[in-house]
């Protein structure tokens, strides 16, 4: 069995086969074709630390990614032996690596010593560019190749990320260039009259705007995702081969990315391949990225490692359970700025824990950010406890906290999460988190 992990960045669940109005035909014909979970959570609201923890299996904290690698917060791995890639590669597999991961650093010596990469789709890169165009020619190429063994491919596409726009010194955007061969676009050009805002945000011009770049990276990501997928089934791949379609976190909206919210660490997850991944099926219960990496240990028969936090999916898909998880746990530490956050949730609930009472710290990086501040959505306080009826209070804007009809709710998830964070060795508590810019190996 093949494995391709195609992952996207900020997309969140804002895709058509989760039901929002975004032009993902490719992505709505896969989930029509294999299982889509309608409730899956990332470890983490932020690139580094979420896609480390899928990567390892563990929370960003267990495994020292408390932030984001190859910048000059230089956080790291403690122990890069944990990685999926280092521990398929020992079983044979050929491991390879197109576009974009956040695991460790960018150079190529990286990426293979750390990550454990074989092949390198987009070597040297730093030295010539590249752009996610020819990294999508560089995968249809790659499965063209007549194949020996196994391989595992993990193509990171950075759309519907909206840094992808306006780039005078690349010669990129105007208005003679709403697409050239480097797929950046001038948000300018796009008509946002008629598009709505993120649910829970303000129905105002700038936002509507901002919403309209975002669904043309979503576009652009779909039909990177779709050449893939095609490539697949042409080169006679598809059968043989479990996809996984994923994001890191939530859309880069204030209230969205870098946030404990649902819309920071919902994400959409749709697998699709052999042993079970088939059919069109929708699965409703708690599922957590950490859970893919015991589903391949068991879809590969090989030993569970002793240090993976999630389950495998394989008891839902063969109808032996409902659900796996009562709750999933999620965390953020820091970002640039530190602003440490914890969670539970459950079905229904949601606790946070937040080491700094007033409001949030970490800005959105989206286009609209500056008019999300000047209306103070980063100036409310918000308490060192926010508790949230999800069925009641779908966008978390209501805190029940200190209701009296949800106590007996509040004691039971804090002692919850409180034991999660003590059995994983979570410095939360104690509130001495590892300084920004120590390097890998000295925080152990």
């Amino acid at each position: 069995m093949n494995i391709v992990y195609l992952h996207a960045h900020d997309a969140g669940r804002y895709v058509s086969p989760y039901g929002f109005p975004v032009d993902t035909p490719n992505l709505m014909k896969f989930a029509q074709e294999g299982v889509l979970f309608r409730k899956a959570f990332c470890a983490a609201p932020t690139c580094g630390p979420s896609r480390s923890a899928l990567m390892s299996g563990q929370y960003p904290h267990e495994i020292g990614m408390y932030g984001l690698p190859g910048t000059p917060e230089g956080w790291a791995f403690d122990d890069y032996g944990k990685h999926l890639v280092r521990n398929l590669r020992e079983l044979g597999f050929e491991t390879v690596l197109a576009g974009c991961q956040h695991e460790t650093g960018k150079s190529d010596k990286e990426l293979r010593e750390d990550l454990g990469y074989e092949r390198l789709l987009n070597e040297g890169r730093e030295k010539k560019g590249w752009f996610y165009q020819e990294t999508i020619d560089h995968v249809e190429r790659y499965l063209a190749e007549p194949k020996t063994r196994p391989f595992f491919l993990s193509v990171g596409i950075d759309e519907p990320h909206r840094n992808n726009i306006g780039r005078p010194e690349l010669g990129i955007g105007g208005e003679s260039a709403r697409f050239s061969k480097t797929r950046y676009y001038n948000p300018d050009l796009l008509d946002y009259r008629y598009t709505a805002p993120p649910p829970f945000l303000p129905d105002l011009p700038e936002i509507r705007k901002d919403m309209a770049s975002y669904r043309e990276g979503a576009r652009i990501m779909d039909e990177y995702m779709g050449r893939v997928l095609y490539a697949l089934k042409h080169y006679g791949c598809e059968d043989n081969t479990l996809v996984i379609v994923t994001t890191d976190h939530g859309i880069e909206f204030a209230g969205g990315k870098k946030t404990l919210s649902d819309q920071g660490i919902g994400v959409m997850l749709m697998m699709r391949g052999p042993h079970g991944f088939s059919g069109g099926r929708v699965v409703e219960s708690l599922v957590s990225q950490l859970d893919i990496y015991p589903t391949l240990c068991e879809l590969l028969q090989i030993e569970c490692r002793s240090w993976l936090r999630g389950k495998s999916l394989m008891p839902i898909l063969r109808g032996e359970a409902q659900s796996i998880h009562e709750e999933i746990f999620a965390e953020q530490t820091c970002h640039g700025k530190l602003e440490p956050l914890r969670c539970i949730r459950t079905e229904r609930c949601k606790l946070v824990l937040r080491h700094y009472a007033e409001g949030p710290k970490l800005r959105s990086d989206s286009p609209c950010d500056d008019l999300m501040a000047s209306i103070g959505f980063y100036d409310r306080p918000l308490g060192a406890v926010e508790l949230f009826d999800l069925y009641l209070d779908p966008w978390e804007h209501c805190n029940r906290a200190e209701d009296p009809a949800y106590q007996a709710i509040r004691r039971e998830l804090t002692e919850k999460l409180t034991l999660w964070m003590s059995e994983s060795g979570d410095p939360f508590p104690s509130g001495s988190f590892p300084e920004h810019g120590i390097r890998r190996g000295d925080h152990r």
